[in-house]
């Protein structure tokens, strides 16, 4: 499986983003946003010796590439998991569930075990408590920052993100063990999001808990809330059904981070949020999809079977190169459209599939 940034060289017009698309992210927000913290560079000095290219997400490249072609759901902790997390039970193995450092928790109380745990914060005390659970049977993905404490209190299996928020000397030393860096976005969702794209080539991103906006408390429970007594920068916006709810900076940021990462990865990629946040918009302009939790995960489940049903009634559409043609165009299977890599579109892919999923979602 070639890594993916061989992927994205090679396929300039039909892969997931254009060399110059990754090239732009990195550099406006890993080099230009990131400020470099001691913290940061002591925890890294003590985990270089954990730090293996055996270890390294980039062993995860292409993993959910057709013929597998899973489903990413991404898992915050904003208040509607309260409403939707009992809904996560319905994914099979289409799906993949990756969820932040402070979702873990409450899934747990809710009998759901993610596949993969993101963490990226350096912070110890916060971070620690997030992920004091029984962790032999779950999976970390840390990045090098993280608080060695936290490490060492993991049981289950970590695998290691590089992250470049260090001084240049071990910038070199991090990119030398592990590969690679990617878009983190500036949180552990954000990076959830785009490693489920550019790294295990998930084509679908269903995004739960991902308000980016609140009430009362951004937090589905008290017990997950950080413990830091720093009022932030909060400020009024309207939400996607005309509500007026409260955000942060921070929160925007984020917001603004993936939104650009969905208009930069269109049409290949649908990233669908479900909790009705101020994420995208109810309208033709934007490129995150809206739909409920449960819905979604009918429709990837039957797009998913459709999808099967043709491979097995023409193999030999699934032994074509990835892309032949520039424009990466759709074949025609008998029992639906399929592309050459054998995608059954769920959101519609591109023109009047985009615009048929659009007017549907709106009552239309």
């Amino acid at each position: 499986m070639p890594l993916i940034g061989i992927y994205v060289k090679r396929h300039l017009s039909g892969g997931v983003m254009i060399k110059g698309q990754w090239k732009s992210i990195m550099t406006g927000f890993n080099e230009t946003c990131i400020l470099p913290t001691k913290e940061w560079d002591h925890n890294t000095k003590i985990n270089l010796p954990k730090l293996h290219a055996s270890n390294s997400i980039h062993r995860f490249d292409g993993l959910f590439l057709p013929p597998k072609d899973k489903a990413a759901v991404i898992v915050g902790a904003s208040p509607c998991l309260n409403r939707d997390a009992e809904k996560l039970k319905e994914c099979n193995d289409d799906f993949s569930i990756f969820c932040v450092n402070s979702a873990l928790k409450f899934l747990i109380k809710k009998n759901i075990k993610p596949e993969y745990v993101v963490v990226l914060d350096s912070d110890e005390e916060d971070i620690y408590k997030h992920l004091d659970v029984d962790s032999k049977d779950l999976t970390l993905i840390a990045s090098n920052i993280v608080s060695p404490k936290v490490l060492n209190n993991w049981k289950g299996k970590v695998w290691f993100l590089p992250y470049y928020g260090m001084k240049k000397s071990l910038h070199a030393k991090v990119k030398n063990r592990l590969g690679k860096g990617i878009p983190v976005g500036g949180n552990a969702f954000g990076t959830a999001v785009a490693m489920a794209i550019q790294l295990f080539g998930a084509r679908i991103i269903i995004l739960v808990g991902s308000e980016c906006c609140y009430d009362k408390l951004y937090y589905p429970s008290k017990d997950i809330a950080r413990e830091n007594n720093a009022k932030p920068a909060e400020f009024f916006i309207t939400d996607i059904n005309g509500k007026e709810r409260v955000t942060t900076t921070a929160l925007h940021t984020y917001k603004l981070w993936i939104e650009r990462l969905a208009t930069e990865a269109s049409p290949y990629i649908k990233i669908i949020d479900t909790s009705e946040g101020i994420m995208g918009k109810r309208d033709e302009k934007s490129y995150i999809y809206t739909y409920e939790l449960s819905d979604i995960i009918k429709r990837v489940k039957e797009a998913s079977n459709k999808k099967r049903e043709i491979i097995n009634a023409n193999p030999a559409l699934f032994n074509q190169p990835l892309y032949p043609s520039k424009s990466g165009r759709s074949l025609s299977g008998g029992s639906g459209r399929v592309n050459v890599r054998g995608h059954v579109p769920v959101c519609g892919s591109g023109g009047a599939g985009v615009s048929e999923m659009r007017s549907t979602q709106d009552g239309g």
